[in-house]
């Protein structure tokens, strides 16, 4: 049995972020209803690049949940999510502050229908405060919670990751540990809470080196320039011959004897954090030897040395976990079962389905 079978979970949520998070709790046994517009459905059904017709990014995290297309701004639609919400476990929303207030499904609206209902909200900057408001991505939430001036080259300008951290581990992941979390203490008091996730304060989960280093040294990190951002040449990047990457992790200074040993440069073992001239003199030194082989050659002969030595890999080349194989669901595809469940009879389903409140199978 896994360990959330039996729970339900209402998803208002769309694109990456809440996907994420509600996909991780369909993993773990949960039956998430995912709650979709009629006609268009969540956007990212059809954002490309598509997979069998249907947006990549949506089949890819949205397998095994149901949907249940319904418009909100009917108040028959907002009545049959209340329903819903009173029998659910959770209900995640990831609209800008105010949007469910104004529609009647806020959290002061739905607890009196079901306490023990967990609330959990996902925003950008927060449901208070200056920045509320504000639209935003990835890249922004980055930049305004100091995570994106951390990354790149020392001098060179900051870089945007090729994954999304602000979305998923700012977002999706400190969602469902807020989740998990309201369960526990739940199952200890019988009342629900509400959960509110900022993917901008979220990403303080990134930031406990540079800010300890910070609080201790008075010097705000500077991008690439401390000792787990390229500083120093023992944990830092280097280019073979062949144009592939080799990264080198060698922190501790049995780790770095061995680097050095195995390179034939033992007279830099002493020099491990180095600075001023000779600093830049230990990376240029390493730089030249890494140069000298292929990446695959470095790794086979150091790979299995006690020196922290791995190739940088292409994403088909590192066997990512594979993706769970669970069907998504058609747009309403299940809307007349939940609807039954929520109370509603045929006809009444019918009439719902006539005046274009709800949709059923892709309609």
């Amino acid at each position: 049995m896994k360990p959330l079978e039996g729970a339900v979970v209402v998803d208002l949520t769309r694109l990456l972020p809440g996907a994420v998070a509600t996909s991780t709790l369909v993993e773990q046994g949960a039956e998430v209803i995912k709650i979709e517009e009629p006609g268009r459905g969540d956007y990212a059904r059809s954002m490309p690049p598509l997979l069998d017709g249907m947006g990549a990014v949506f089949r890819l995290t949205n397998g095994g949940k149901k949907s249940l297309a319904i418009n909100l701004k009917d108040p028959r639609g907002r009545d049959a999510l209340i329903r819903l919400a009173a029998r659910a476990d959770v209900l995640v929303e990831g609209f800008r502050p105010g949007v469910m207030d104004r529609l009647g499904l806020g959290w002061d609206a739905l607890r009196t229908h079901n306490a023990r209902l967990i609330y959990a909200t996902l925003t950008g900057y927060g449901s208070s405060g200056e920045h509320a408001l504000r639209a935003g991505h990835d890249i922004n939430y980055l930049a305004m919670a100091g995570v994106l001036d951390l990354i790149g080259r020392h001098q060179g300008p900051p870089v945007i990751p090729g994954v999304q951290l602000a979305d998923l581990a700012g977002g999706s992941l400190q969602l469902v540990n807020g989740i998990l979390l309201a369960l526990l203490e739940r199952a200890r008091t019988g009342v629900g809470r509400r959960v509110d996730v900022s993917m901008t304060d979220g990403l303080r989960a990134l930031l406990h080196v540079p800010l300890s280093r910070w609080a201790a040294t008075g010097r705000v990190p500077e991008r690439g320039h401390d000792v787990l951002s390229g500083r120093y040449a023992c944990y830092n990047l280097y280019q073979a011959r062949d144009g592939r990457w080799l990264a080198v992790g060698a922190l501790e200074p049995k780790f770095w004897r061995t680097l050095c040993r195995s390179l034939g440069c033992e007279d830099l073992i002493g020099d491990q954090f180095a600075e001023g001239p000779r600093r830049l003199q230990v990376i240029a030194r390493l730089t030249d030897i890494f140069g000298e082989r292929d990446a695959s050659e470095w790794f086979t002969l150091l790979g299995d040395q006690e020196c922290c030595l791995t190739p940088v890999l292409r994403l088909d080349e590192a066997q990512p976990r594979p993706a769970p194989e669970l069907r998504p669901p058609a747009l309403g595809e299940h809307t007349r079962e939940l609807l039954e469940r929520a109370g509603y009879g045929a006809a009444a389903i019918e009439e719902m389905l006539s005046a274009g409140l709800v949709g059923v199978g892709g309609r």
